[in-house]
């Protein structure tokens, strides 16, 4: 049992000032050994020297290994995740949920960390800064207002800044143990293509399913006691869903799953897309509708459909889904300390005045593109497939008709403009369908796996919560 030395009753007062703590530094973070910080947990003051007063000291509510997590590190996370689901327009849990929910986040992230350091995974500053910018670009901001706005919401840029590129870490270290070992056998492709076959001649393959789950989790090697205690906790939170309780707020209080947080949405998935546990029983339910007890090696899930959307099975029979692939070819100007978004964006409507001349493309690109692999052949990309480029370059790339130039747009990697010079139907791409049938495999293998890489590192890893009730007060 771990000691519960920190009580929860004063973080939950220590939450009113988060706001405030999320723009501070911690002058002195705590990383130590397990055994040299249980002193420092239970006493939030130490004794200074008599010629100074008391210095505090930040509390540490948990251990992982040789790193640790403390009060100030967990309140800024609050802070941070109550302002994204705010801005994301979903419900706040209450903060007793919320708070051991964030610190659970916080404890598996940090067990991925460590692996990350251990294999060498980092994220340089230039990928970081392309990623935020590319934030700031989705939300049709450039960086500066990015950061304005995150300050009104009362959001430290530092601590976002940290955030994403503990992220991305996360995400490399996550492709480099988990995803990059996923194995699918032909077998597997040909059987998928096959119920693909007989879900479009019903329709089902144009069906999309907005789903919430609920995981009660078990244990990587969980025993007969783990089992029948999750079991029981299972049953009794779907005893209470089916007497009225809110889905999402009992996902947010209890679920295990990656989701938690978002109320276990799942968001719109088409078939195959969906966990293949519980495939067919969302398939059968109907909207509103709660499932039974799902049994899977990470636990026992709770799904609820709650609403579906696509055409019918008439409309799926007569319409052919086309796979249209694009050529075309490119100019990036990418920005820097010296060049930024306006920049950037002037050189390119400088460039595009120059093409509505007559000067040549191909030429352009040589001279000014900083995509050098592809300026050599004039900007040219090859023929694209529906997947390959980047969401914001395939969307502007699918929108602009052939033999024109598109206005600068931005993506991850800078701005650009482009020029679509011929598609055609690959339909009929015998190759095609099967890697995207590969790649739909290794996405929906690559969630279950996820999920029990996570609890198997979070049970190898030396955790100890120092949060847990306040002690009774001493009778006089």
């Amino acid at each position: 049992m771990p000691r519960l030395t920190l009580s929860i009753t004063t973080l939950l007062l220590s939450l009113a000032s988060a706001h405030a703590l999320a723009a501070e530094a911690v002058t002195t973070p705590v990383k130590a050994q397990a055994k040299a910080t249980t002193k420092a947990a239970g006493s939030p003051v130490v004794a200074a020297p008599a010629s100074t007063a008391p210095v505090a000291l930040d509390r540490i509510v948990a251990i992982v290994n040789d790193d640790v997590i403390t009060e100030r590190e967990l309140l800024r996370q609050m802070a941070l995740i109550s302002n994204q689901l705010r801005a994301n327009k979903r419900p706040l849990p209450p903060t007793d949920v919320l708070l051991p929910q964030v610190l659970d986040q916080m404890v598996t992230q940090l067990a991925e960390l460590q692996i990350a350091k251990r294999a060498g995974v980092t994220v340089d500053d230039l990928s970081l800064d392309n990623t935020l910018r590319g934030i700031a670009s989705d939300n049709g901001m450039s960086v500066e207002q990015f950061r304005e706005a995150l300050a009104k919401e009362g959001t430290s840029w530092g601590d976002f800044r940290e955030q994403i590129r503990r992220e991305i870490t996360i995400n490399r270290v996550q492709k480099r143990e988990v995803i990059d070992r996923i194995q699918i056998s032909d077998k597997e492709i040909d059987d998928a293509m096959n119920v693909k076959r007989g879900q479009q001649k019903t329709g089902q393959a144009n069906m999309e399913y907005h789903v919430r789950q609920i995981l009660i989790a078990l244990p990587e090697s969980a025993t007969p006691e783990d089992i029948a205690k999750a079991r029981s906790k299972a049953e009794n939170t779907l005893q209470a869903l089916r007497a009225g309780g809110d889905f999402a707020a009992m996902a947010a209080s209890v679920s295990g799953a990656r989701d938690a947080l978002e109320g276990g949405d799942l968001g719109w998935r088409s078939a195959e897309n969906l966990p293949s546990i519980y495939t067919e029983a969302v398939m059968a339910m109907q909207p509103g509708q709660i499932s039974e007890l799902i049994r899977s090696p990470s636990g026992f899930h709770i799904v609820q459909l709650e609403e579906t959307r696509g055409a019918s099975a008439s409309a799926a029979n007569t319409q052919d889904v086309k796979l249209i692939e694009t050529h075309a070819r490119h100019i990036l100007i990418q920005t820097s300390d010296v060049v930024n978004d306006d920049e950037a964006r002037r050189r390119l409507e400088d460039i595009r005045q120059r093409l509505t001349k007559g000067e040549e493309f191909a030429v352009l690109a040589k001279t000014y593109s900083n995509d050098k692999g592809s300026a050599e052949r004039g900007g040219d990309l090859g023929w694209a497939r529906p997947g390959m480029m980047v969401e914001e370059f395939e969307r502007v790339m699918n929108s602009t008709p052939k033999g024109q130039v598109s206005a600068p747009f931005r993506s991850q990697f800078g701005w650009h403009i482009l020029e679509v010079l011929e598609t055609r139907d690959a339909s009929g791409n015998v190759e095609f369908l099967r890697q995207k049938t590969r790649e739909g495999l290794t996405r929906r293998r690559a969630e279950e796996e996820l999920e029990r890489w996570q609890r198997r590192i979070r049970d190898e890893a030396y955790v100890e919560i120092l949060l847990g009730a306040a002690p009774a007060p001493a009778k006089p």
